[in-house]
């Protein structure tokens, strides 16, 4: 299995419209792929909590985690008429992006 960490800074005036898109767009659409195994979207603490806890200073506020259960199928994915569609919305609403691709091991 393959894991996917994207990492969105989203404006305060675009959180509940990223959120929204997600769960009616974006996890739809990936729900079509084969290969798909699951995603999660996560929000940041806000920053008090963070600081409380030590947690890592990031301009990021948002991640997606995608699971697939090859890269073979992510890249399917990346490359489908769905991924066309929902990937300019998730981008639009952020500032910035970024993505790391892992290997689970355990």
């Amino acid at each position: 299995m393959i894991l996917l960490q994207i990492y969105f800074a989203v404006a305060e005036e675009q959180a509940t419209a990223f959120e929204a898109m997600f769960a009616d767009a974006y996890a739809p659409a990936l729900g079509k792929q084969p290969g798909y195994v699951g995603s999660t979207l996560l929000r940041l603490f806000p920053a008090a909590v963070a600081q409380e806890i030590g947690g890592a200073e990031t301009p990021f506020n948002y991640q997606m985690e995608l699971r697939f259960d090859t890269e073979a199928n992510r890249r399917r994915w990346a490359a489908s008429d769905e991924h066309a569609v929902v990937w300019p919305l998730a981008q639009g609403m952020s500032s910035a992006v970024e993505w790391r691709g892992y290997d689970v091991v355990g």
